[in-house]
Parts: C-alpha cells; structure tokens; sequence
C-alpha cells in the first residue's frame, strides 16, 4: 500500500490533541472535602471501575476518528499501478505533456499542419486520462515554455491552454524539455507518473538523445511516452539565407540581394523560380535556378533598387511546399540619403588626368556626367590644407590621396573623426613621407600597419601580385568565387610593405601571393582605417584600371559606411526587438505591419532616458516586420525574423532509437511508439480513502452516542 498524499500523514500528531485535553480536564477537578462525603465513599469506589472504563473507551473513539480523517487524506492505494503493470496504465496519473511548437511542426499533409495533428493527439490523451488524474502542459521549443507549469486536477484549464497554443519559428532543444519535466515530476510520490512527448521527431531535435536516456535512467519510476506526428519527415526545399550585397544601401543605389536555397530532398531540383519583393509588393525580380542536388545548396543573385531613404523589408520567395514557412525569408535594410565621399589630394596637376584621385572619383561615381546628379554617390575633392578646417562629420569617408604628410592640427581632427565613427581610407604614393605617418602621435593608434621603405621589384621587370583565393574579409570574400572575377591579376610594381602591429588588432583585406599585406583595415572606436601599399594612379600598379577596381571600391566603401545596427535588424524568434527612433515620437501610438500583411496595435514609442525607443516582443513568426506611427506613412523601423536552417532538414530520428529510451529502464512497458497503449497485467488498484472516511465518520457518530449516553445521570 502507498499513499498518493503522503504529507497528510503528519496530522496523525492530532491524536495527542484528545488525550491531552482529558489530562487538562483531570487536572482541573478541585477536591472539596466535607462531611457528608464519608457516606458516598463506599458508592463512589464500587462505581469507579466502571468510570474508567467508559472514560478510556470514549478517548479512543476519539482518536480512533482523528487516525482514519488522517489516512483518508493521505488516499492510500493498495496495489496503485497493478502487478506488473503500467505505473500509469491503470488509475489517476500525474502527467507532463510535452507539445513540440518548432518551425519543422508546420509541414503538411495537405490537410493539417503537423502542429495541428499534434494538438489533436493531445486532447485525445486528456480525454483519456481516468477519473482523479493531473495535468501539466510544456511547449517544447528551443525555449520550454510552462503554460501549465504543475499537473493541476484542472484538465479544463489544460485544454484551454492547449487550444491557445501557437506555432513558432523557433528550433528545437527536446533534452531540456525532458529534463525540465522530470524536474517537474520529481517532488511527486505516490501516483503513476509520465511524460507524452507529441513530436515530429525531427533528427535535429534528437542530437542529445543520449543527455534524454542519462536523465531517464536517473527517473525510472517516470513513464516515457512518444507520439509521433507524421511517418516520415517530407522532400524540403528551402531559402535557408537572404543577405544583401550592401549593408546599407544608399536611396537610388541598385544592389544585389544573394538567395541561398538548399534540397534537403532524395530527388534534385530543377528549374526553380525565385523572386524578390519589397514589403507586400509584387516582385521586382526574379531568377531560375536550374538545378540543385540533394543536400546541395545554389546561390542566384536578385537586384532591387530603392528610390527613398527609410526602413523597407525585402522578400525572397519559392514556390510553396510541405513546409510553406521556409519557403521564403526576408530581411530588413535601412536605406540611406545619398552619400558624399571626401577626396583629398596630395598636390595639384595641370592635366585632370594626373590628379591623386581622378580615377578614383571615377570609380566611385561610374556613370556619364549628365547622370551623376542623380547618382547614389557624390564625391568632392580637397587639398590637404582643407583638413585643418573641415567639418568631416558631412563625410562617412574620407579619401587621402598621396598626401606627403600631415598637419598636427589635421592629423588629430582625423583621429577624433574616425573615434566618432567616420572612416578613413589611405592610398600612398610617390609624394607620401612614411615616417611622418608612422610618428605621428595622434596616427599612432589609428593606422592598421606601419608604412615601411618603397619597394620596387619592376626595377628588375618583375611585380608583386595580388592572391588569387582564400579571402578572408568581407570587402574580398565575393572573390571566393571565381565567377565575380579575379583579384589575383592585380600587379604591383612598386608599392610600401605594411608591417602589422603585434597586437593583432588589424585586418588582412587582401594579400600579395607571398602572403604579406597588401590592404589592411583596422576599427577604431566607431570608425574604421583601411590603408594600401599603392597609389591610386596606374604609376605603380594597374589596380585603377583593373576589371574589379570598381566593385572593389564599391564593396569598401558599403562596408565602411554601413550601418552599425544593420545587425540588428534581424533577430532570431522570441527575441525582443528595440531601436532608438527621433525624440518627437515619443508617446505616439504604434503599429505593426506582420508577416503576410496583418496590421495590429504595437504600443507606444517609449522614452527611455532622453531617447525615444520603439520595442516590440511578439515576434515567434518568421518573416519581416514594419513599425508605422499613427497617422504616419511611412515605415519608422523594420526588422526580420527568420528560421534556424536546420529546420527546414524534417529527416526524422530512427524509430527504434525512440523506442529504446521507452523500453531500456526498469519500469518502462516494451512498447514501440506506434504500439496501443499498454494494459496492466494483473492486480487492480484500490484507493481507501472512502472507506476510510466513512470509518471516520461513524468513529464521531459511535462517540457522540457514547458521550451522550454516558453522561445521562445513572
């Protein structure tokens, strides 16, 4: 026998409470002796026998009734799982039911989204449970999110709960849900207890199986039961990366978005349409891929030119499959004024075509004059005089250009302009003065290498080149692939070693084939320094009329005036999204545009200090979101969620590795997880606790008659 409350037992201390105040009422009895009493004595002393014992049978009923209330509230159980049987198979149950809620559960049948076969398998199970059973209910993402957090009696409330449960795009952790429902079942005695993991079984969400069968092992009185959702995990195929060539494109700029799509099927794909949309537009672009390989992964490239500055979302889109949500992705740019770029040249030419930076104004704005007012890029050029009195905050980047030296004057604005976040850009030349470059204090903590003596290996007919692969830094890493070109054709006649410091806080943009610098770029504070071993002029080297010269520069000048919190603007599932907005929103009422155009109420802008922020917190569906001020058009924040790509792989873990976690411990039925639920064996389950409180009940009955009948005058 057991009992299913056994805390209870501790009110038998109850049954002292009856003698204790029969030992009170004794010591309060007075003797008064007076004369008359001689005469009772005799009478008295025949009588008292049978006053004790009516006195002792009336405090056992007593605490006869005290004794049975005690253990009908502990509900003993006598053979409380059957012999041999189920621990929960028979009689009440104490039960966590695990609901996987991950990205991989909303493939579809056609008809239902495994989500919802899984909600179905769940109301069957509470329908199932006998009379006197609890309830608790986990939703099992890579977060474990307790909605009933205790098995309550309230199975009403369970299944309220369960009606409101959602999908998500998270992915899956099933080990820390196990874990967290034997935590859960572990201060429990007594009842049958289980956990019901419903699951598609995803592979990936089983990668610590081996964490789930130590944890169970430590548990062997737990029921482990899966119920699968789906045989098998379907053919996928998946966006699993969007990402824009230009981390903050400017108004006007037309730029590259890269769409990654993997065949997680057995079948290659072929001949597939991928569009690009901006916002809840129509596409603006689109692509076929012609063939992809199982588990292979193909890359088109989408252009989208955006003419206004402000907040867009930028769509990328299959067509739809089983799983619907990983067939399309989006992300969140921040579009930018056009930009002007500071060009400052070492000395004066009487031909244009000799200036310090006449090909590179021509590389930065790469179009005929008649169009360059309406070009994305700007450029202005300076001599070097003009640094001692520039306002540089107008500029995200400023260009030197064989300048031989600078001013102190000069050389320390630069140093406080690039700490507040502006980016500097170095090409020597013929004119440059190493040494007042590697001196100069106010340089000392901003230059990525120091400049050493000139080296010139056309003197002999030869050149240095440039490598050919393996880039490392984001400005190169495009020229991984040999289809965009090749860097390694770059030739250098003449050009400054950089020597890099030791502490290692500077980055190789690019190599010469020998392996040492040939552009390095360094972060400080805010701001970033890129310097080069050469000129920007053809004099020693052919990088200015190199084919990759102008996305070169393109792709610097992107990655030195991008955004810093372009980062931000894509976030997981579950994350909370904030960003700083104009201090005249505060207070207004916001809303947000969710993924497939549902517009809902978001808040308010929050001021939080003396900045204005906007937050918002729902943000478990995948796809891009768009904040709007009341009675305000456009967009004052956007950002994008997206799905773990390992979500989109539905191969499904071996079944008989499941079914080993339910039959390899002492306790555990040996039944597959397609098997009927297991029956008990032998023995039937008996709870006492209403026998025991009838007892109880006529123990008062037998002691109010025996009071009453003892205390009638004889």
């Amino acid at each position: 026998m057991t009992f299913l409350v056994p805390a209870v037992l501790a009110g038998l201390g109850a049954v002292a409470a009856p003698v204790i105040i029969h030992l009170l009422n004794r010591r309060r009895v007075r003797v008064v002796r007076w004369g008359a009493t001689r005469f009772l004595l005799q009478a008295t002393q025949k009588n008292q026998r049978r006053v004790q014992v009516e006195q002792w049978l009336l405090l056992s009923m007593r605490c006869l009734a005290v004794v049975l209330l005690a253990l009908a509230f502990a509900r003993p159980v006598v053979n409380p799982a059957g012999a041999g049987a189920d621990p929960a198979a028979v009689g009440p149950r104490m039960a966590v039911i695990l609901l996987d809620q991950s990205a991989s559960m909303g493939q579809s049948d056609g008809l239902q989204t495994r989500f919802e076969q899984a909600k179905a398998a769940a109301r069957r199970l509470l329908d199932g449970f006998e009379p006197g059973s609890q309830a608790a209910l986990f939703l099992v993402a890579n977060r474990v999110n307790p909605v009933v957090g205790r098995p309550t009696a309230d199975l009403p409330l369970v299944r309220r709960a369960l009606e409101l449960a959602d999908q998500t795009a998270r992915t899956d952790d099933l080990a820390a849900a196990v874990r967290q429902a034997l935590d859960t079942l572990r201060p429990i005695t007594g009842a049958g207890k289980e956990i019901d993991l419903i699951s598609d079984n995803q592979a990936g969400a089983w990668q610590d199986i081996e964490e789930v069968r130590k944890a169970l092992a430590d548990a062997p009185e737990v029921r482990f039961k899966v119920i699968p959702v789906g045989e098998r995990g379907e053919d996928n195929l998946a966006i699993t990366a969007l990402r824009p060539e230009t981390a903050a494109p400017a108004a006007g700029q037309g730029f590259g978005c890269l769409v990654e799509i993997a065949n997680f099927s057995s079948a290659p794909a072929t001949n597939l349409r991928v569009t690009l949309a901006v916002d809840d537009g129509p596409p603006v672009d689109e692509a076929t891929v012609e063939r992809i390989e199982p588990g292979a992964t193909r890359t088109a490239r989408l252009r989208v030119r955006l003419p206004k500055a402000g907040y867009y979302v930028l769509n990328a889109a299959l067509p739809a499959d089983r799983l619907p949500a990983d067939d399309r992705r989006a992300v969140a740019v921040h579009v930018v004024e056009p930009r002007t770029l500071a060009l400052v040249e070492g000395g004066p030419a009487a031909n244009p075509q000799d200036r310090d930076a006449f090909f590179l104004a021509n590389a930065l704005v790469p179009v005929a004059a008649a169009r360059r007012a309406d070009y994305h890029l700007k450029t202005e050029a300076f001599q070097p005089a003009w640094l001692q009195t520039a306002d540089l905050a107008r500029y995200p980047v400023v260009f030197l250009c064989d300048v031989p030296s600078l001013e102190t004057m000069a050389s320390q604005k630069l140093a406080r302009y690039v700490q507040d976040g502006g980016s500097l850009v170095i090409f020597p030349g013929p004119r440059t003065q190493p040494d007042s470059y590697n001196d100069d204090p106010a340089l000392h903590d901003l230059l990525p290498a120091r400049l050493g003596p000139n080296l010139d290996p056309g003197r002999n007919g030869g050149a240095a080149a440039w490598q050919g692969k393996d880039y490392h830094h984001p400005v190169t890493a495009l020229w991984n692939d040999p289809a965009n070109g090749n860097l390694g054709t770059v030739r250098a006649t003449q050009y400054y070693p950089l020597a890099l410091p030791a502490a290692g806080t500077s980055q190789v943009v690019v190599a010469y084939a020998d392996g040492a610098p040939a552009v390095v770029e360094r972060a400080s504070g805010k701001g970033r320094v890129v310097l080069f071993g050469v000129p920007a002029t053809t004099r020693w080297s052919n990088l200015p009329i190199h084919p990759d010269w102008v996305p070169l520069l393109r792709r610097l000048v992107d990655y030195l005036a991008s955004d810093n919190a372009a980062a931000s603007l894509s976030i997981p599932p579950g994350a909370v999204f904030q960003q700083k907005v104009g201090g005249e929103l505060a207070g207004r009422e916001l809303s947000v545009v969710r993924p497939g155009g549902v517009t809902r109420p978001a808040g308010k802008v929050e001021l939080v200090g003396q900045e204005a922020v906007v937050r918002y917190r729902d943000t478990e569906s995948a796809g891009g979101y768009r904040l709007k001020v009341a009675g305000e058009e456009n967009t004052v924040a956007a950002f994008a969620v997206g799905i773990d790509p390992k979500e989109s792989d539905l191969r499904v873990m071996d079944r008989a590795k499941i079914d080993a976690l339910m039959t390899d411990r002492p306790g555990q039925p040996s039944a597959p997880t397609n098997a009927p639920e297991v029956q008990a064996s032998a023995g039937v389950r008996r709870e006492l606790w209403l026998p025991l409180l009838c007892a109880a009940g006529l123990a008062l009955l037998g002691e109010m008659f025996l009071a009453h009948k003892l205390s009638v005058p004889r």
